[in-house]
């Protein structure tokens, strides 16, 4: 004898609720949910904290603030010939800038502003009355000479 299900019975719409909570219980199914909310969270959480992070998250820079001016006279490094290329060693630079900051030491002292890059330079002598500005995304990287 052949037995038919008819819809009216409501049994065939019962099979797919324990299959379905069965899947979302399982180890491995919660294992990945839980790892991409984690990822997405650091993800996010990280989006701007490097220049060079993620293209997805990054954000155009925002336009150059203006540096401060903390003594009567200011100068920048790239006035002495800096290069903050990160390759270009800037010694002479740093000891052309400091030997003219010293020179106005009597009316007040200098400012030497360094833009932002990477500015390689071997060891040198700051002087007094003068203050360093490192501009936010400028590194002094030290070499040993």
């Amino acid at each position: 004898m052949l037995e038919t299900l008819t819809p009216t019975n409501g049994h065939h719409h019962r099979r797919w609720v324990p299959s379905a909570v069965t899947f979302l219980s399982t180890h491995k199914t919660l294992l990945i949910a839980f790892w991409m909310v984690f990822f997405f969270t650091v993800f996010y959480s990280q989006r701007d904290a490097s220049p060079r992070g993620l293209l997805i998250f990054r954000r155009a820079f925002p336009p150059p603030r203006q540096m401060p001016k903390l003594r009567p006279v200011a100068f920048n490094l790239t006035d002495f010939g800096g290069v903050g290329d990160g390759v270009t060693l800037n010694t002479a630079a740093f000891e052309r800038a400091m030997t003219a900051i010293s020179k106005l030491r009597k009316t007040g002292g200098g400012q030497l502003n360094v833009p932002p890059g990477y500015w390689l330079t071997a060891p040198f002598n700051l002087t007094s009355h003068m203050t360093l500005f490192l501009a936010e995304g400028a590194v002094i990287l030290g070499i040993d000479a």
